[in-house]
């Protein structure tokens, strides 16, 4: 497979898009004042214990406070005086999760070190853990923990069974470390080197804590383009394009000092056309907004996501096939498990995903279709967890997510909708201006009115001979009624002016006026 990394710079966003065989199968997106905060480490101020909850609030300096649940708590790590002391000295203790209710473990105003697991989305604030680790170009490593471990990813057994050897030669004592897919093939030197480089950075990590007030950032993850290039270039990548001379460069020093004979695949693009174009990416990014994805063989699949569930239905559309029809089901769900592994880390949709395929009476089919959505997954670098096709012909499968997704990162809420997709007729906006009225009416407060609409509605109300405006205007012999028409009022609000008091009384005769 031809894997290549095309890099946008642009001063208020960069963007770094990863090419399988020419498709896009991933975008990493982040703004200029939205750094991405997963990974790194703060010294946090507790700033309440919920035993209800079984977690704490830490304050880590964010606008919100930070999550941290009991099950990411390691007893030896919470006490950050003598952890910081041992990290400074190379001889950390070992540290196993608490067995402990969290109220016996931590209290408020205590000082705690803690790594972002999560980013804030929506409402919430980040997610954090006591489990800190620090990735190299080569390992993990992971102050507390004993293991001495290989990536799941790498699944040549020769391999990893050689690379188990060197990460047991290479470990410093108290300190865990797995092998990661960058270090297929690397020798033992390679790796003795990375980790004395990250076994210092934890010695820098311990002074700074000794000397800090919470909460402080002790440790910032890379750059977005250097933790793109450490995490996922590898030896067999085909290529790396930038449109940035100045990022071309950066991407070439951190490789030399690496894997010196990749540096030599970056390239930096001279090209009119702007580089997105170029490579066809920009036309795909404007379809990932778009709940429904076409197929090749005419399906579709509807992506419709809230802020924990994902739901996906399959559809055969104008596709009819050739000959029977579950070869027909079967042809489109096969393609349409494909798509949906690739949408998921296209637009990096989390959580829970309940995935609709057409109903499938062949067990044999459903378990193609299960397969070939598992192997697909399998390209995923977020983890992901498949249960089998239901009789109903539903998937439960769940990604992990630890930012907000790519479609709340390129877009807000509509302000026409409130984000339901939906919006008011005419004939309902009416309908709510004749219920004001009549309330208006019975308070004998407001005699006389101007509502402000939507031109849209305005115009529904003028059809049929103005007989809607009529009846509106006539509800009452109590009350006299104008209309005015704004086109920057959205199509399901209106307002009404009382010419008696010259004031808004748009809430006041609003249902839940009394409230």
């Amino acid at each position: 497979m031809k894997v290549d990394f095309v890099v946008n710079q642009h001063p208020e966003v960069t963007r770094i898009a990863v090419m399988e065989d020419g498709r896009l199968m991933e975008l990493i997106v982040e703004m200029a004042d939205d750094k991405h905060i997963v990974g790194n480490i703060y010294l946090g101020k507790i700033n309440a214990v919920l035993p209800g909850m079984q977690a704490a609030f830490v304050d880590i300096g964010l606008e919100r406070s930070a999550f941290l649940h009991v099950s990411d708590v390691r007893e030896k790590l919470a006490d950050e005086n003598s952890f910081a002391r041992a990290l400074m000295e190379g001889k950390p203790p070992r540290a196993d999760e608490t067995r402990r209710p969290i109220e016996k473990v931590l209290e408020k105003g205590k000082r705690i070190l803690v790594q972002v697991t999560k980013e804030p989305i929506g409402t919430k604030g980040a997610r954090v853990s006591t489990r800190i680790s620090i990735a190299g170009r080569y390992v993990v490593s992971m102050p507390g923990d004993s293991v001495a471990g290989v990536s799941r990813k790498i699944t040549d057994r020769q391999e990893r069974s050689r690379l188990r050897k060197i990460v047991q030669q290479v470990r410093t004592e108290g300190f865990g470390i797995i092998a990661r897919t960058a270090g297929v093939d690397k020798d033992e030197e390679s790796f003795r080197t990375d980790v004395v480089r990250i076994v210092n950075k934890w010695k820098e990590i311990g002074a700074l804590t000794v000397k800090s007030r919470a909460p402080a950032l002790l440790h910032q993850e890379h750059d977005l383009i250097t933790m793109t290039v450490r995490d996922l270039v590898t030896p067999d990548m085909n290529s790396i394009v930038c449109d940035s001379r100045i990022v071309a460069k950066q991407i070439r020093r951190y490789l030399k000092a690496f894997d010196p004979g990749v540096a030599g695949k970056v390239k930096y693009y001279r090209g009119k056309t702007p580089i997105f174009d170029q490579y066809g990416i920009e036309k795909e990014i404007s379809g990932l907004v778009r709940r429904e994805v076409l197929l090749k063989s005419g399906g579709s699949i509807v992506i419709d996501h809230t802020e924990a569930l994902v739901a996906i239905d399959v559809n055969t559309k104008r596709y009819v096939g050739r000959r029977r029809q579950e070869d027909t089901i079967l042809k489109t769900n096969m393609e349409a498990a494909s798509e949906v592994a690739r949408q998921l880390r296209l637009r990096d949709l989390g959580g829970i995903i309940v995935i609709d395929f057409i109903d499938m009476d062949n067990s044999s089919h459903r378990d193609k279709v299960v397969n070939c959505l598992r192997g697909e997954l399998g390209r995923d670098r977020s983890p992901t967890k498949t249960c089998q096709v239901s009789p109903m012909g539903l998937v439960e499968m769940t990604r992990k997510r630890v930012r907000p997704s790519l479609v709340q990162s390129m877009s807000g809420v509509c302000e026409h909708c409130a984000g339901t997709g939906r919006i008011q007729t005419p004939v309902s906006v009416l309908t709510g201006i004749e219920r004001f009225l009549e309330r208006a009416a019975n308070g004998k407060k407001h005699t006389n009115m101007v509502v402000t609409i939507n031109p849209i509605v305005a115009k529904y109300l003028m059809e049929d001979d103005g007989r809607r405006l009529e009846y509106l205007t006539a509800r009452s012999d109590r009350i006299s009624v104008h209309i005015h028409e704004d086109e920057r009022m959205l199509q399901a609000e209106f307002k009404v002016f009382s010419l008696d008091s010259h004031e808004d009384i748009s809430g006041l005769y609003s249902p839940d006026a009394g409230t």
